[in-house]
């Protein structure tokens, strides 16, 4: 681990002090200490896509710290076989 607990964190919060975007919604976890990120299925993490927080060791710097996963879904309906303007009008169906 870096000399300092969280150094990397500070820098980027010293450079973006109210919200250091390295650090938030990522699609890797990228370690507070020293600032590497640390990918999910190289260490085995599979636990992180479960929501919530995860205590983890960073493989480049041996240092522990806290991963929040939050999980979001989203869905569409929006493909609809002749649901479409250009369908109907193709079919013959209407302006």
């Amino acid at each position: 681990m870096s000399a300092e607990p969280y150094a990397a964190l500070k820098r980027a919060k010293e450079e973006e002090p109210h919200f250091p975007s390295s650090y938030w919604g990522n699609k890797s976890p990228r370690c507070p200490h020293c600032g590497e990120e640390c990918d999910v299925s190289e260490n085995g993490w599979w636990g992180l896509y479960e929501e919530g927080e995860h205590e983890k060791t960073c493989p480049h710097c041996d240092g522990d710290f806290t991963i929040s996963t939050h999980v979001s879904y989203s869905f569409n309906t929006d493909k609809q076989p002749g649901a479409h303007a250009q369908e109907r009008l193709v079919r013959g169906g209407g302006s």
